[in-house]
């Protein structure tokens, strides 16, 4: 029987053609590095629309705010107005969404915060130094907060409740080191850091996958409601999900089993934050009858690049076979150099000015831009020697990470602010800003209202509106709580009539950003920015970025607005509010995709990146430094190997090298040193044993003392 393919579906593959049109039951497309799995995605959802589904009956989960985006726009040019009614979203804001419309069955208010990472460690700091009573500092002989924090995460990731860690800590076969000392402190921490998330009305960022699971679980008519919502439920990058994730998308498909994931067992390289390879692999125990497609066509790199990295990904034994080809044509060989440092110069010096060497001379003989190169390591602390040799031969770059614009010290207490204003419940942000800018509110005195709030059983606010029955409180110390008080009751009323006038004035101008404006004077950050920075250089750039802040709440209200719909339209829509803002900025999304979301796309410079920021990019040239054992793979894989075998880590930088190596699309670098200094002393290396898995023929060998190409 010849199948008729719409006309829409003729530029896809065989097999990309055959993934748009699988809409029913459930659907694994297997879509390799470069073989156009968004394309891909994109025409499901228009076949979709085009077969008559109503397009608010569809879901479509990815894993960042851009890629969400992305298919937003391809899908209009596609469809057109139709897209507007189609559920694009990250997991996260997904689970907002879930939470801020039934949340309330379990005990989360509506207007609950969303504490990103800096606010987690505070309270686990908290948690740990007031409650469990342990030192929260990092340290010899002190204990690590993130480390605590991740190991809450873990759980929280596979579905946990501190019940069941603390059996999970009082079963296992602990060895008695440093890391079983975590497992023991984490768990006592894991209970009391819930309490306190709950008593501050917030979630942290795995709760808003739990939660929603725990909602959907306890609840059917909400079940119901979201099967009444979506009819077909598709998720991007599955490769990259947890357990909590796994059981979300298995809650939302239901009983119709709509669910079309995407993704790609080779490029799983997340395990560290909690993902689970067994997602993808075990999909077709998880959804019996699911159909499997498999996009091998890369339209990305040159065979001799695919080549190389189906040689190496070849070695790990967990994965679903496919083999990547292209019409790219043969490409030049992989080219590997190995620097000795036998000269004056250390080997990474030499690696560095290679580097940059080449990418000047490729640049100038292919008539390139800067931005067609970038170079790829596998840890932030290699990029010293290679920022110093793009700088001594004056070519521009960018270096993907570092601090995030939402991290800075002035916009997390500006944000910290305006939760308070929305949700005074919220202890973490409540305490950092009562003394900043300092009003006569010290850390004995804040101790004091603490332990006061614990014995009576009631929230900090509170102990701080009824500070004149406080005992041991001065008369000078509970008029400066007071003072505090009344700024924060005052923002709310105006915030509140801010409200009031939208619904009876609707898009009229940016009234947030005016109140936004306002409340920054009337609390004097400027005024602290300034008084705290004896540069005035430093003092300036904090000043730019909290009135880029507020002027972001303005740009927030105006595109919401232009997304009303129109009268015809059923789609979804709420007009803009504070808590809305917030939620976008507590959804921004990781690190990288903070940075990358910073960049202006027309910036021509080469970009620096760890292997684990380059998934989802692709170059003209890639070089990827440090090929080396216990860089890549890194020595702290290797010495899991025999800690913890059933985590196949080396399996896992296989797959970073795999990454790295399929986000060329022309030519590959990579290279290695002999020595490498620690310490300030030269010490041996060897060569990454990833490098013996790539044949031969694909190989050319270099040197230092070989000429550039």
């Amino acid at each position: 029987m010849v199948l008729h393919i719409p006309h829409y579906l003729r530029d896809l593959n065989p097999r990309q053609q055959e993934a748009a049109l699988a809409i029913e039951g459930p659907v694994l497309v297997l879509a390799g590095a470069g073989s156009g799995k968004t394309r891909t995605l994109v025409l499901r959802i228009a076949h979709l629309l085009r077969s008559g589904v109503d397009a608010q009956r569809v879901l479509a989960v990815t894993f960042t705010n851009r890629a969400a985006g992305e298919m937003r726009e391809r899908v209009a040019t596609v469809v057109g107005r139709d897209a507007k009614g189609v559920t694009l979203s990250t997991f996260h804001s997904l689970g907002v969404r879930i939470l801020r419309d039934s949340g309330e069955l379990i005990g989360l208010p509506k207007d609950f915060s969303i504490y990103a990472t800096a606010d987690q460690l505070a309270l686990v700091r908290r948690v740990m130094t007031e409650e469990v009573h342990v030192t929260a500092t990092a340290g010899d002989d002190r204990y690590d907060a993130k480390r605590v924090l991740h190991e809450i995460s873990r759980w929280k990731n596979q579905l946990m409740s501190p019940a069941e860690a603390n059996t999970e800590v009082a079963e296992g076969r602990m060895r008695h080191n440093r890391s079983d000392d975590y497992a023991v402190l984490a768990a006592a921490v894991y209970e009391r850091y819930e309490e306190s998330l709950r008593a501050a009305g917030a979630c942290d960022f795995d709760d808003l996958l739990l939660l929603p699971v725990s909602l959907l679980r306890q609840h059917a008519e909400a079940r119901e409601r979201l099967w009444r919502r979506w009819h077909y439920i598709m998720v991007d990058e599955y490769q990259d999900t947890n357990g909590a994730q796994l059981e979300l998308a298995r809650l939302l498909a239901g009983p119709r089993q709509n669910l079309c994931v995407v993704g790609d067992d080779d490029q799983s390289i997340y395990a560290w934050r909690g993902a689970d390879l067994r997602n993808i692999l075990d999909f077709e125990r998880h959804f019996p009858g699911a159909r499997v497609v498999i996009l091998e066509e890369n339209y990305r790199s040159t065979q001799r690049i695919l080549d190389a990295a189906n040689a190496v990904i070849a070695n790990n034994a967990a994965r679903k076979a496919k083999r990547m080809h292209t019409g790219n044509g043969l490409g030049p060989k992989v080219d590997y150099w190995e620097f000795g440092g036998n000269g004056p110069r250390s080997s990474e010096e030499e690696e560095a000015e290679m580097v940059a060497r080449e990418t000047g001379v490729r640049r100038f003989h292919e008539k390139l831009a800067w931005n067609d190169f970038a170079i790829l390591y596998r840890t932030n602390l290699q990029s010293r020697p290679l920022e110093e040799a793009l700088r001594a031969a004056n070519i521009p770059y960018r270096v993907v990470g570092g601090t995030s614009y939402f991290d800075r010290k002035e916009i997390a207490d500006l944000v910290a602010y305006l939760r308070v204003v929305i949700n005074a419940r919220d202890e973490v942000s409540l305490r950092r800003i009562v003394n900043y800018p300092t009003r006569g509110v010290g850390r004995t005195t804040l101790l004091r209202l603490v332990e006061a709030a614990r014995a009576r059983g009631e929230t900090v606010w509170e102990t701080f509106r009824g500070v004149d029955a406080i005992e041991g409180v001065t008369g000078p110390q509970a008029a400066a709580v007071l003072r505090f008080v009344n700024l924060i009751e005052q923002a709310k009323k105006g915030l509140a009539q801010v409200d009031a006038a939208r619904e009876e004035q609707p898009n009229t101008g940016w009234p947030i950003e005016a109140w936004v404006r306002g409340f920054v004077a009337d609390v004097k950050l400027e005024d602290a920015v300034r008084s705290e920075n004896a540069s005035e250089r430093v003092a300036q750039i904090r000043l730019e970025n909290i009135r880029d802040f507020v002027a972001s709440v303005g740009t927030y209200e105006g595109r919401t607005w232009s997304e009303q719909p129109l009268p015809d339209e059923e789609t979804e829509w709420t007009a803009p509010t504070l808590t809305g803002f917030l939620e976008r900025v507590s959804l921004i999304g990781e690190p990288e995709e903070r940075s990358r979301n910073e960049e202006d796309p027309e910036d021509d410079r080469v970009t620096l990146l760890t292997l684990h920021s380059a998934k989802g990019l692709e170059f003209t040239h890639v070089f990827l430094v440090g090929m080396e054992e216990e860089i890549l793979p890194h020595a702290r894989s290797i010495t899991e190997v025999t800690e913890r075998p059933e985590l196949d880590p080396l399996a896992e930088e296989r797959r970073l090298f795999y990454v790295g190596i399929t986000r060329a699309r022309h030519r590959l670098t990579l290279s290695g040193c002999r020595t490498r200094k620690r310490g300030g002393e030269p010490v041996p290396r060897q060569p990454s044993r990833f490098l013996k898995e790539i044949p031969p023929e694909l190989m050319e060998i270099r040197s230092s003392g070989t000429g550039s190409s």
